[in-house]
């Protein structure tokens, strides 16, 4: 039989919107979990006390910042038109049917009279990790750290060449070291000053902040970096810092660190990251704050020989390399350059040696480089290699990478929206916070239900326990009655 739907759409319903919102709603968690009352503390200086028009609620306000980040809507203007017909948003933002929705500008007017140029972004961002923190979700122990390229809003194609000065950064601590050398063998100082370069750089006529980047086998144009820090317990992002993508990814971490120490008042004992990060100034750092740091191997070019410098064994007392082929003692020349590296040959024994074609180039003898600080690079070594930084090294793929992956394929994070690296790095704390807020409450939820799977599982034991009671006191060929002695139904 050939039946018709009726039509149905001009039907009254009598539901409460909280009946309307599924029990496993993840907006209804967050409702549940995240307390987002320390907002109005935060923006009660931004907004008149005796004067104007009544304002929206400032929670709503950045609800829908969250609504957006949560659900990787394309932008405010789509958000603002499904919150009109979603209820689950107008539950989580507490405006019912028949109460008329914001407008889609009302965010970005608020943010331009109210919220640009101040820190509540970062404030928002910070009580969210301390929520975490209070959950017991943050050790503050291990952290991972890398970077993840963001498209600006831009087209690569538009824009013109500036030459422009790039003042190289000076280690201060190494050029005092190198000098301090130099004075040992009786030498002039080196008169270290500020390296400066001209570069030709290019500027997107649209985004003026944003860096173009290049790299091969890299997808080319104009990006914003956003440097990240999360935690090894339950991957909460406790930093995102936003620079230019052509900047290269070591030059902030170690403002970043001392920000994530200071900030939240960690102990920080471990720190895994990618071989990018692969400098003597957070070498130095980690050995100076005690931090167990592994860096992952950056393959350097070598050179023709076929001796590696590796198979040379440095005495550390005497100052001097033994040659692995015929125990020949290679000693310090008393020569180091503007770079820090030592210089260690012995011209006339290495005359003789039988692995001279294979061991030396060129010159006829071998000559070997170390670095005056080359225990920084011989403990990084050392850690990189030892089991827990083999651990340590890979869950830094499970934690930070699976992070950027959740932001850019769930969140919306493949494309600046905005221009600017104020705008980005405000819209940058909202959405990690809206991502922070999301693993706290699946992780909350989650110990939910072990426990109430736990708790059926006891009971369907001694439900068990019950049935066998029964079977032995009433056995077969007696009728059982329907309760036991204690009246106890047995189902």
């Amino acid at each position: 039989m050939l039946s018709r739907k009726e039509n149905v759409q001009s039907e009254l319903i009598l539901y409460t919107m909280d009946d309307l919102v599924p029990e496993d709603s993840l907006f209804r968690k967050i409702d549940k979990y995240i307390d987002f009352s320390f907002i109005y503390d935060e923006v009660k200086d931004l907004y008149c006390e005796d004067n104007g028009r009544p304002s929206i609620d400032p929670i709503v306000l950045f609800k829908l910042v969250f609504i957006e980040a949560l659900d990787g809507l394309k932008s405010m203007r789509k958000t603002c038109e499904k919150i009109k017909v979603d209820v689950e948003y107008r539950w989580f933002l507490g405006i019912p049917f028949g109460q008329e929705t914001p407008h889609y500008s009302t965010f970005s007017q608020n943010y331009i009279r109210r919220f640009k140029g101040t820190d509540i972004f970062e404030k928002i961002f910070v009580n969210i990790v301390e929520q975490a923190i209070k959950y017991n979700l943050v050790k503050g122990e291990t952290f991972f750290t890398d970077s993840t390229h963001k498209k600006a809003n831009a087209n690569k194609n538009k824009f013109y060449e500036e030459v422009q000065q790039v003042v190289h950064e000076r280690k201060e601590w190494l050029e005092k070291e190198i000098n301090e050398e130099r004075k040992k063998q009786g030498k002039k100082e080196f008169d270290f000053t500020d390296k400066i370069e001209e570069k030709k750089v290019k500027v997107s006529y649209t985004d003026k902040e944003s860096g173009y980047y290049h790299r091969n086998n890299k997808e080319k144009g104009f990006m914003y970096l956003d440097h990240r820090t999360v935690d090894s317990k339950a991957n909460i992002i406790v930093d995102c810092y936003v620079t230019k993508g052509n900047i290269h990814d070591s030059v902030p971490f170690i403002d970043r660190a001392e920000y994530i120490k200071n900030k939240y008042g960690f102990n920080i004992k471990e720190w895994a990251l990618d071989s990018g990060y692969d400098t003597l100034d957070i070498k130095k750092y980690f050995e100076e704050n005690e931090i167990f740091g592994v860096i992952g191997y950056r393959r350097y070019q070598q050179g023709e020989t076929t001796v590696r410098k590796y198979k040379f064994k440095y005495n550390s007392e005497g100052d001097y390399y033994i040659c692995p082929e015929t125990g020949i003692i290679l000693p310090y020349t008393g020569r180091i350059d503007r770079n820090g590296y030592k210089y260690y040959s012995d011209r006339e024994n290495c005359k003789g040696c039988s692995e001279i074609e294979g061991c030396c180039e060129a010159q006829g003898y071998r000559v070997i480089r170390r670095h005056i600080k080359e225990e920084l690079n011989e403990k990084s070594r050392e850690r990189r290699i030892s089991e827990r930084g083999k651990q340590l090294y890979k869950l830094r793929k499970e934690k930070i990478e699976r992070s950027f992956a959740d932001s850019k394929q769930n969140h919306g994070y493949r494309y600046a929206m905005y221009k600017g690296i104020e705008k980005n790095q405000n819209y940058t704390w909202l959405i990690c916070a809206a991502q922070n807020m999301k693993n706290i409450v699946t992780k909350i939820t989650k110990g939910h239900k072990k426990r109430d799977t736990n708790n059926k599982s006891r009971l369907k034991s001694l439900k068990n326990i019950l049935l066998d009671f029964k079977i032995a006191i009433f056995p077969k060929n007696i009728k059982s009655p329907r309760k036991n002695i204690w009246g106890l139904s047995i189902v």
